[in-house]
């Protein structure tokens, strides 16, 4: 019971602040700020928003196919069709429920395919560990390509307040406090019996054993090879959209690469970046010359086609999957484990 209220409570917060973020953006607006972002709905060139939904398309097969590779390494055997169909069930889940995509996609192999939910998810926690640390890679580059841009960003709102000795003695104190605080956060988290510090340090072992399964997986060349696709395919994907409008097309590939960064995180943080996206890649794109009422109708294109996307193929999925295995049903009637 108490789970399940934590659930719900997340998907409230998570939506409260996407609508927030909506109404607060929407309130800021001026009659012509709405007349343009209605205006570019109007004038965006759909196309490439269909090519990028393909390429998207691609990336999700690119997924399926790499999952075999630590699946196969612990003697599990799933078909193509299955792995592709539980990825975006996975997808489907995650726009209801943060972060719930993996353990569904878990938990649907393991009742059509009759396999242990354990091991599963085990090969979904080394899939994801690997996914973090290049999207943290792609934080790094970002912020390196386009440092001048930033600096000059942050400095822009540091300035006015750094004018003032009183100002800069308040954030030196703010860094050193920040600094003790992370160190006694730290030292509580590696000691402590408190049921939150054992719950990292079990995530965080969780995660080290599973990079460490992947040192001995067979065919690491394949499974690298293919995140790479991955990767490539979501930038691509990405890159695309900016032929949508002539001004995002003269945005420099560090700038969408910004953009499609803070874009990710933005997805991760508010329930399926809702309200949140648009909003992000609206922020980066100004740094750029891009106006924004343009920026955020084209945050908007771009949230809703790749929604809209995962939407469809996950309740395609849903349908096809018992289908799909209906001879391993009829083998095992009223089994849902």
């Amino acid at each position: 019971m108490k789970k399940r209220l934590k659930s719900i409570l997340q998907v409230v917060i998570s939506l409260a602040l996407g609508f927030f973020l909506i109404w607060y953006v929407y309130q800021k607006l001026t009659e012509e700020d709405k007349q343009n972002i209605m205006e570019s709905f109007q004038e965006a060139n759909y196309w490439w928003i269909v090519l990028s939904l393909v390429v998207a398309i691609l990336s999700h097969v690119f997924r399926a196919y790499r999952w075999k590779y630590p699946l196969e390494a612990l003697d599990l055997k799933v078909s193509m069709i299955n792995r592709f169909s539980a990825v975006m069930i996975g997808y489907l889940a995650n726009l209801a429920f943060p972060r719930l995509g993996e353990v569904t996609r878990c938990g649907v192999l393991a009742r059509y395919q009759r396999l242990p939910f354990e091991k599963l998810f085990g090969t979904v926690v080394a899939e994801r560990l690997v996914d973090l640390i290049i999207l943290l890679s792609l934080v790094v580059l970002s912020v390196a390509l386009q440092a001048e841009i930033l600096l000059d960003f942050v400095m822009g709102i540091l300035e006015p307040m750094l004018e003032k000795t009183s100002s800069i003695l308040i954030l030196a104190g703010v860094g050193v406090v920040g600094l003790i605080a992370a160190f006694i956060g730290w030292r509580f988290l590696q000691q402590s019996v408190n049921p939150i510090a054992v719950k990292f340090r079990e995530i965080v072992a969780g995660l080290i054993e599973g990079f460490k399964s992947l040192r001995t997986m067979k065919g690491q060349a394949g499974f690298y090879f293919h995140t790479a696709l991955i990767w490539i395919a979501y930038y691509v994907m990405y890159l695309v959209t900016f032929q949508t409008f002539p001004e995002t097309q003269e945005v420099p590939p560090g700038g969408v690469l910004a953009s499609f960064v803070l874009g990710g995180i933005a997805i991760v943080a508010v329930q399926g970046g809702l309200g949140a996206y648009p909003l992000a890649i609206m922020l980066i794109l100004t740094l750029y010359g891009i106006e924004e009422s343009r920026g955020y109708a084209f945050g908007w294109i771009v949230w809703v086609g790749q929604t809209a996307l995962n939407v469809v193929l996950g309740f395609m999925a849903i349908i096809a999957m018992p289908l799909i295995n209906s001879k391993t049903a009829k083998e095992a009637p009223g089994d849902a484990s």
